[in-house]
């Protein structure tokens, strides 16, 4: 029985939904009503809960499809709106001998899609915790942030709350090939600034050769004691961090040598970045495949290779479509003809009820959605699709992963520290200032639901700032330092088990959603514009294998949105020191992505000439934290203005067709950009910008010399905005 055909399942309107736990309230959401048996209900976290008086109780039994079957309420098959396929071969032996190894066995797991890879490797990490390994000894290393996070979070259900090992668990580092080896070159001297200004691929390859050179001792000497090694995604890890894999196993797990073991998961059919693999500079590196040949050729006899079969994601027809793709995938027939079934596959898929825009998310069945695109240009293109031209962001939550703008910090850093005195605050002071903070009457209950636990909070700004979790003081100037850092706050990103989210297919790896759409439209007719780079071709073989991931994405409903509901994509431009922005020229009008890291100058948020002195700045600090859930999504207009002789815009709140609320100012990055992009043509600067959105409300810091109020006695961390989308503006000649 589908969601849609449960007792009607008719969606009535979108409603404020107040949540309650434990008699108090900790989100206010907005959600399609729907009809349910014996009166209204609504979506929350995948389950149908009863609406009454505005509000839902989390404390309650959830609604189920089909009450009285025998199945637990809320349980993870009522999420979904047909029964799992069980294959009739099962893989029960195979779960079971990965769950119970010992520390020093060597296994390859080949998982496919909807096999619970990531839940096995939850299982295998507590599995060796329990077998006596200490957090220490793991290393745990994943190819995208998702991924991690997904881990990182599947470890808390892995241990029931009485489980002696649930505490262990928490102090499992689970790091990006990114972020490890960023932390690893430090240690041997690096620089954060040089390591940052680097592409990630660059410093991957140093370690790479430091571990082949004359600092392999080094290398081992700072892995620590290290008895496991785990990698995800293995299949996605050509070039650079497949190499690097190789080298740690050299290292950490000589083959014929016992001590150190190792499980590595992944999926063939799957291997969708090879496109690495030809991106770095003089080395041409051999495709997925090879690296899976390789280690199963060193290792030979000694490795315990495993295979997981049964799909716990999708719907029998959706198993059904998995599994027969699959085997062209894994069979002998030509790229080209693999290519072909997998388009064929997407071609016959049904097309929304809905149109894509604004009221396409408030129809059609429950559960969290997902559309999918082959590019960052067409995300973008459909999100704006999806917000229309409202001026404040959708009632449903709508999440970009893709394009160049990165998220902030979480607010709640700069909310418990903004106002710190202290440059090294104890865990007592930290207490004061949390039972402070959220004691602050009508604000409490707003705070809620952007404050994590006292004691996790404590715990992330240790970790993040280099100390253990159970220090008893922390430094300011090293959170400072550190802020972003890669995957300095890893667990504090948004899950995506809400709303709508868009994303390229390459970002959805690792991710499930009860219903998907993908954009098909990978014949680009669009013209690509002035000063446009067409997008780098594939192989037939990794785009099949793309196809075959959005594919199997879905866990309920899967459909196809024919590329054509879309404007011809932007394609990326690149500007000063290997920065890209997706661009497009059309009709006089140019369209350029904004919000990349260092677009706005985190002072403008504290400035005090900006914001007519220190009672402005405390007033914008306290709109943006009363507000920070409703700015999600929100247009802002960027207004230009001269400062010192220079070119900068002002971030303005809209309100109608019109600048509202100064919340900001950019940096000279943006200028140097558009300057660049205009001038060689003959156009000025644009006097405004718009149709730029709010990603999010989060921390900022700065270290450029400026005075606060009190410049010696501040934490020097406060609230701002991070923005995201393309600004639409149209330029003019120069005067001649």
């Amino acid at each position: 029985m589908s969601w849609r055909h449960w007792n009607g399942g008719r969606t009535l309107s979108t409603v404020k939904v107040v949540v309650r736990k434990s008699g108090q309230v900790i989100e206010t959401v907005a959600r399609p009503l729907r009809e349910a048996e014996g009166g209204p209900a609504v979506v929350y976290r995948r389950r149908f809960w009863r609406y009454a008086a505005g509000s839902i109780d989390l404390d309650s039994r959830p609604l189920a499809p089909d009450e009285g079957n025998g199945r637990p309420a809320g349980s993870a098959q009522e999420e979904r709106s047909e029964p799992r396929a069980v294959p009739a071969t099962d893989d029960a032996g195979d779960r079971e001998a990965i769950r119970t190894a010992s520390a020093g066995v060597r296994m390859l797991v080949e998982a496919g899609p909807g096999t619970g890879k990531t839940e096995m490797a939850a299982q295998r990490i507590a599995g060796l915790i329990r077998a006596g390994l200490s957090p220490g000894q793991l290393l745990v290393l994943s190819f995208s942030r998702s991924a991690v996070r997904t881990l990182t979070r599947r470890l808390s259900r892995v241990a029931g709350p009485e489980d002696r090992v649930l505490e262990e668990l928490r102090h499992v580092s689970i790091r990006t090939f990114d972020s490890w080896v960023f932390r690893m070159l430090r240690l041997l001297g690096g620089t954060p600034s040089a390591l940052l200004a680097r592409e990630h691929d660059a410093n991957i390859a140093e370690l790479t050769a430091l571990i082949a050179g004359s600092r392999r001792d080094d290398v081992r000497a700072l892995a620590g004691d290290r008895r496991h090694l785990i990698v995800d995604e293995f299949q996605d890890l050509p070039g650079v961090r497949g190499e690097l894999v190789l080298a740690l196993l050299e290292l950490l797990a000589p083959p014929g040598h016992p001590g150190c073991g190792f499980t590595i998961l992944g999926d063939p059919a799957q291997a969708i970045y090879g496109f690495a693999a030809r991106n770095t500079a003089g080395a041409v590196f051999p495709g997925p495949a090879e690296y899976w040949k390789r280690v199963l050729s060193a290792y030979g006899a000694g490795l315990d290779v495993r295979t997981l079969r049964r799909n716990y994601r999708a719907n029998a027809p959706l198993a059904g479509l998995s599994a027969k793709l699959r085997g062209v995938l894994l069979g002998p027939r030509p790229d080209e003809e693999k290519l072909r079934v997998i388009r064929e596959s997407i071609a016959a898929l049904p097309a929304p009820t809905q149109p894509i825009g604004p009221d396409w998310m408030l129809n059609g069945d429950a559960g969290n959605r997902a559309v999918l695109t082959r590019t960052n240009g067409e995300a973008l293109r459909v999100m704006q699709k999806l917000f229309g031209s409202e001026v404040e962001g959708p009632m449903i939550p709508v999440r970009l992963r893709a394009g160049g703008h990165a998220l902030l910090p979480p607010a709640w850093i700069a909310t418990l520290l903004r106002r710190l005195r202290s440059p090294e605050p104890t865990r007592s002071q930290f207490t004061k200032i949390y039972a402070h903070v959220t004691g602050q009457g009508d604000m409490a209950t707003h705070l809620k639901s952007l404050l994590p636990p006292e004691d996790v909070a404590w715990a992330r700004l240790a970790r993040a700032s280099g100390a253990a979790e159970d220090t008893s003081s922390i430094s300011v100037s090293d959170l400072r330092a550190r802020l972003n850092w890669p995957d300095a706050f890893p667990d504090d990103q948004p899950s995506g088990e809400e709303g709508v989210i868009i994303s390229t297919i390459h970002q959805s790896k690792g991710m499930e959603f009860d219903i998907v759409t993908i954009l098909d439209a990978r014949d680009d007719d669009g013209a690509p514009g002035e000063d446009s780079e067409a997008p780098a071709k594939t192989s037939a073989g990794e785009e099949a294998s793309v196809g075959y991931v959005a594919i199997t994405r879905a866990g309920g409903v899967l459909e196809r949105m024919d590329g054509d509901a879309i404007h011809p994509p932007p394609r990326s431009r690149k500007f000063q020191g290997e920065r890209q922005r997706l661009c497009h020229w059309r009709a006089g009008w140019v369209n350029l992505e904004m919000g990349l890291r260092g677009d706005l100058d985190p002072f403008g948020f504290v400035n005090p000439v900006l914001h007519d002195g220190a009672a402005g700045v405390e007033s914008l600090q306290e709109f943006l934290l009363e507000n920070a859930r409703r700015l999600e999504g929100h247009k802002v207009m960027l207004c230009k203005q001269m400062a010192h002789g220079k070119a900068l815009w002002n971030v303005h709140l809209q309100r109608g067709s019109s600048p509202d609320r100064l919340i900001g100012r950019t940096a000279h990055q943006l200028t140097y950009d558009l300057m660049r992009l205009l001038s060689e043509k003959g156009y000025s600067l644009p006097k405004t910008i718009m149709n730029l959105r709010i990603a999010g409300v989060g921390t900022v810091t700065s270290e450029a010399e400026f005075e606060l109020e009190e410049p010696d006695r501040s934490s020097r961390l406060w609230l701002g905005v991070s923005l995201f989308g393309m600004g639409d503006f149209k330029p003019l000649r120069k005067k001649s």
